[in-house]
């Protein structure tokens, strides 16, 4: 019975993931970003909407790394550091994203890529 209950909670956190990214990009940002009074970081428009876009789907991002958890709990790796190495995906994945989005200009994309590199280190 536990590893249905793991196996669907992954799932539904699959669909919660995709419905936040789609809705999103399909119904909150065409009007938060049509504000002509859009608060602005650094005072650059498309500098904010892609830190607000990617922010937003980096939680999708999280939700979906929790799924692969989930699947990992209801049928186990043969590997334990499997699970390691899944987490410090996650945080990497999470630092090439505002990378490629926002660039060096936001801070995160240094912790998120040092905290998943140390991940992957100690699950060698």
């Amino acid at each position: 019975m536990r590893p249905l209950l793991f196996a669907v909670s992954a799932i539904l956190l699959l669909i919660v993931g995709c419905a936040h990214s789609y809705l999103g990009e399909r119904h909150l940002f065409p009007r938060l970003f049509a504000l002509p009074n859009l608060p602005l970081f650094r005072s650059d428009r498309t500098y904010t909407q892609r830190v607000l876009r990617w922010a937003w789907h980096l939680t999708s991002l999280a939700w979906w790394g929790l799924a692969l958890l989930l699947f990992l709990f209801a049928f186990p790796p043969t590997s334990p550091r499997l699970l390691e190495q899944v987490c410090g995906g996650i945080a990497f994945l999470s630092g090439l994203v505002i990378l490629a989005t926002a660039g060096t200009r936001h801070p995160a994309w240094l912790l998120f890529l040092l905290a998943g590199a140390l991940t992957w280190i100690a699950a060698a």
